[in-house]
């Protein structure tokens, strides 16, 4: 009877825990691809709010709080997202920018 008990109070905690690592490895991901597409410099507090809260969902899960660290895992992911989403946004900007100065100077030197 006890094992039975033991069983079922245990059994939904393990459910937890695999949501947890879903989340936890979705926002990993989002954020090392966040990292690649250079969010650290061109996305800085979305990039650092993701490295934070994933930080925050780690140490949740630490303490067998998993709700609360699916819930920052989510909201990891989300800023990666944005972060990324951001530094793609500047990088494609840059090479345009730097077109129409090379071509406004080269209109400035021809008489």
């Amino acid at each position: 009877m006890r094992l039975l008990l033991a069983l079922l109070l245990v059994a939904p905690l393990a459910g937890c825990a695999s949501q947890f690592t879903v989340a936890r490895i979705d926002a990993e991901v989002a954020v090392e691809g966040a990292r690649a597409a250079g969010a650290a410099a061109t996305a800085t507090y979305e990039f650092t709010g993701a490295e934070a809260y994933l930080h925050e969902a780690k140490a949740k899960a630490g303490y067998a709080q998993y709700e609360a660290a699916i819930a920052f895992a989510r909201k990891a992911q989300a800023l990666a997202d944005q972060a990324k989403q951001k530094a793609i946004a500047t990088s494609n900007k840059a090479p345009r920018d730097e077109a129409i100065r090379r071509e406004e100077s080269v209109r400035e030197v021809k008489p």
